[in-house]
């Protein structure tokens, strides 16, 4: 596997806006069924009537690179997960919904694996960055800013309650929606 030359290390992907993404996010959830909270290793579950196989690899002999946790295989239509991160999934720990819901935006945003033939100087700007649209995806399928609004959520400790995410994933959601002027 090899890691891509744009900002967040992923490859150069058509560029999307955060409406763009935001909008296959809320298609996504409307089709998928999603509501908070969201059961994670249910969900799991349910992708194979999506035609979607959940491949759980063995940690360490997987041959994922280190530090890995999962991906997403557009050719074959499956998510590959380690074993912890999948076990993790069905506590519905919150680093493992932040990272299925990532790779599943891989695979909704349309993002196939190539040879990347960039030249390591090639500037890749953020909105061309797979890896940033991947997160962006991921924020705005698992904490919605409609549903932010329509309950006066205010602050991390507000999302990772309603929703389930980290606190990490909270802080930056909100730091972005304030900066934005969306919140």
């Amino acid at each position: 596997m090899m890691f891509g030359q744009g900002p967040l290390k992923g490859f150069r992907v058509p560029g999307k806006r955060i409406s763009d993404i935001r909008q296959t996010a809320e298609r996504a959830r409307a089709a998928l069924g999603i509501t908070f909270p969201i059961r994670l290793g249910h969900f799991l579950e349910r992708l194979s009537i999506y035609s979607i196989t959940v491949d759980v690899l063995e940690d360490g002999a997987n041959g994922l690179p280190a530090g890995v946790e999962a991906c997403w295989i557009p050719e074959s239509l499956t998510l590959c997960v380690t074993e912890r991160v999948y076990e993790k999934a069905c506590r519905n720990d919150p680093r493992a919904l932040f990272t299925v819901f990532h790779e599943l935006g891989h695979a909704l945003l349309g993002h196939r694996r190539t040879l990347n033939r960039e030249p390591p100087t090639a500037e890749i700007k953020i909105f061309e960055d797979s890896e940033w649209q991947a997160n962006q995806f991921a924020a705005e399928i698992l904490m919605p800013v409609e549903e932010i609004r329509r309950r006066g959520l205010k602050t991390d400790y507000d999302l990772t309650a309603a929703f389930g995410v980290s606190m990490e994933a909270a802080r930056i959601r909100i730091d972005r929606l304030k900066r934005s002027g969306e919140m």
